[in-house]
């Protein structure tokens, strides 16, 4: 470990080279995914229960759940999308680099 002034403490030093950037498995990941779809099936039961106009979804481009906002008197116009369109956008782009700078075919 580093301290303040720039010196190394006591043996906390990791060397770059061991460490690894660890990712989940298809098995957890598709678990995770079924367990945010579910989620959001049961959130959205509730939210028409209470009848407020959100609404949650998976989206398979971030990989996580997206939430939408409507106003429903003014034709189910959509307020507010949690994350954005850009933002999503943003990330499937981020991830094609990724995979274009990591591709292991070449």
């Amino acid at each position: 470990m580093v301290n303040s002034v720039g010196k190394v403490r006591g043996g906390d030093m990791v060397q770059a080279s061991s460490m690894r950037a660890t990712s989940p498995s298809n098995a957890d990941e598709s678990h995770t995914r079924s367990d945010l779809v579910h989620t959001a099936r049961e959130i959205n039961k509730k939210m028409e229960h209470i009848g407020a106009d959100i609404n949650f979804s998976y989206n398979d481009d971030i990989g996580g759940l997206v939430v939408t906002v409507k106003d429903p008197t003014n034709g189910d116009k959509v307020i507010r999308e949690i994350p954005s369109k850009e933002a999503i956008e943003l990330t499937k782009k981020m991830h094609e680099a990724v995979g274009l700078i990591f591709d292991k075919r070449g």
